[in-house]
């Protein structure tokens, strides 16, 4: 069945509400990495452990949001899409709430069902709604809104966290899920056509969770005390855990992972990119506050302050990078935009204690005009690539990648660190707490900077991946790949 036709001003209106529900999880996520040291000291506990706090809410995106895509496709986007704000505002309320670090995780988890709800369906619906011209325009607005979310949230997290304390990082989430929530349910049209008729595949989804949360845990046995038998079973676990998803997937009717679409180059490949992009922007974005608090000194509103640097090259150049993928294809955007990350990290790689600010903002702008010339024109390809039918699949596909890429990120970040802290002679065990780090500054120092080295090394993976991506396909997608 054909999408109706929807007028002009409706669809405007969906995407400023689909916009609205990118920047409220950017807020959530950049002010929370903000406050980790904070939190680190307020509950007098290492970074191991605290960095629990955002990998609680990606794996569990990790393990929901290929399933809540499908469910969407399978109810209808709308009502699915709404009650994911409903879950964003309880969870954040109650991580405000919070007495214990494990209470913050655990209702960062209920946070985190009602993120995927939201970017599960999300993104779906805005090509759905721009599925015959300006899908590359209306991605880039929502890479812009999203970026305006890292603007505002790192900026005014710090500023809370040094005046009102911590937990209001969590309650200024709840009027804009409550406004973004209302008006998703007055005005958004329902974009499904086709009402599939599949399960969410329960088997593929425990697996494909328990795949992602045995590696973050075998990382972080890793990056305690090294390779042992806790590490070493814990990535047995995850390698069996892979096999039995591929085994069950292959015998699914309808199966989560549709490895059919893995026979488009050009999504496959776009997917690759993505992880290894979302990857070293992860773990230079867990790193980062560290650095700078622990060797800089700054607080944590300086912090905020200069994270926004980033965002503000990304919110100028993001819808320039979306018209420029509609008219340019993605490969050479994203090729371009990956080599950008690279050169970020060579960037972060060469910060000191004497560090000025431009020499910190510096990398971070590089880093923003990388993602903005690759976010866009990577997701527009890979939707004209895999054709409408598969638009649900493909969003799932892409945030699948992207929140394994952020949760591996964060969980490698820490094995980095804490394993040069090791081979400079400070065991995992006796870190001090960040506002000790001066004393030894020069250890820290080479750990940081060692740690961005093996992270520009990975991030030079999507340059590979993303120039054998070929040129763009649109129109038949799957099925002509297929033929």
């Amino acid at each position: 069945m054909p999408q109706p036709t929807i007028p002009p001003r409706i669809q405007r209106l969906a995407l400023v509400n689909v916009c609205l529900g990118q920047f409220m999880s950017a807020v959530d996520s950049r002010s929370v990495n903000v406050a980790l040291p904070t939190l680190s000291v307020h509950f007098s506990a290492s970074m191991a452990v605290v960095q629990w706090i955002p990998l609680a809410y990606q794996l569990t995106i990790v393990g929901l949001v290929l399933s809540m895509a499908r469910l969407g496709d399978m109810v209808g986007r709308k009502q699915i899409y709404t009650l994911g704000f409903v879950l964003l505002g309880f969870g954040a309320l109650f991580c405000g709430f919070s007495a214990e670090l494990w209470q913050i995780i655990f209702f960062r988890v209920i946070e985190a069902v009602g993120g995927a709800l939201v970017l599960a369906n999300g993104r779906t619906i805005a090509s759905a709604l721009y599925a015959e011209e300006g899908r590359g325009r209306a991605l880039g607005m929502m890479s812009m809104s999203f970026h305006l979310g890292y603007i505002v949230g790192p900026s005014v997290g710090g500023f809370l966290v040094d005046t009102v304390g911590w937990r209001w990082i969590f309650f200024m989430n709840l009027p804009v899920a409550a406004a973004a929530g209302y008006m998703a349910w007055k005005i958004l049209p329902e974009t499904v056509t086709e009402k599939r008729d599949y399960s969410i595949d329960p088997i593929g989804m425990m697996t494909l969770l328990v795949t992602v949360v045995a590696l973050i845990i075998g990382l972080q046995a890793t990056a305690r005390s090294g390779l042992g038998p806790l590490p070493v079973a814990a990535f047995f676990a995850s390698a069996l855990s892979f096999a039995l998803l591929l085994h069950f997937e292959r015998r699914e009717p309808v199966p989560l992972l549709e490895f059919s679409l893995f026979k488009v180059r050009l999504l496959t490949a776009g997917i690759l990119t993505h992880f290894f992009v979302t990857l070293s922007h992860a773990s230079t974005f867990f790193l980062l506050p560290f650095y700078l608090q622990g060797i800089l000194n700054y607080s944590p509103t300086q912090v905020g302050v200069t994270i926004i640097f980033f965002s503000l090259v990304i919110v100028i150049l993001a819808p320039i990078g979306g018209w420029l993928g509609d008219q340019l294809g993605s490969r050479m955007l994203c090729t371009a935009g990956s080599a950008l990350t690279v050169l970020s990290m060579f960037g972060f790689a060469q910060l000191d204690a004497g560090a000025g600010s431009m020499a910190v903002m510096v990398p971070l702008m590089t880093l923003g005009l990388g993602w903005a010339l690759y976010q866009a024109p990577n997701l527009s390809g890979m939707f004209n690539a895999a054709g409408p039918r598969y638009l649900g699949a493909v969003s799932g596909l892409s945030l699948t990648a992207a929140n394994i890429g952020n949760a591996m990120g964060v969980a490698i970040g820490s094995v980095l660190f804490l394993r040069w802290l090791n081979y400079y002679g400070i065991a995992g065990s006796a870190v001090p707490p960040y506002p000790q780090w001066m004393e030894n500054s020069a250890v820290f120092i080479n750990a940081f900077q060692n740690s961005w080295l093996v992270i520009a090394a990975l991030a030079a993976v999507a340059i590979l991946t993303s120039a054998m991506r070929g040129a763009d396909k649109r129109g038949k997608g799957v099925n002509r790949e297929m033929e």
